[in-house]
């Protein structure tokens, strides 16, 4: 598992903006760690990676840092079985971005079919 995505795993699941406040430097911090990690992994992810991404979607929103997330999740969709992609999905902790996650699997399917 390459480097960055060891660093997002000890880094944890993002909180949600109405978790944080705008003022706190740790926040910043934060925003800047997972925008730097999250942009400098080379695409497309293995399932393995794919299944530490997940874990990591908020509640909600994080500064616009879940779609980086998402659009990076989304690449190992071609290494995948329907089966695995799916369990994939199902892990993901947030009901708001799992749903999200399955309308745009759905979607890709039928453009792809």
């Amino acid at each position: 598992m390459r480097e960055q995505l060891l660093k997002l795993k000890a880094i944890g699941r993002m909180p949600t903006e109405s978790d944080a406040d705008d003022n706190d430097e740790k926040i910043d911090e934060l925003i800047e760690q997972y925008d730097e990690l999250i942009s400098s992994i080379e695409k497309p992810i293995t399932l393995e990676e794919a299944e530490v991404l997940v874990s990591l979607f908020p509640d909600g929103f994080f500064y616009d840092m879940h779609w980086g997330l998402l659009h990076l999740f989304e690449t190992c969709i071609l290494s995948a079985s329907e089966e695995e992609y799916q369990k994939l999905i199902d892990k993901c902790p947030s009901e708001e971005w799992r749903e999200n996650l399955q309308i745009r699997y759905e979607n890709w399917k039928k453009k792809n079919q």
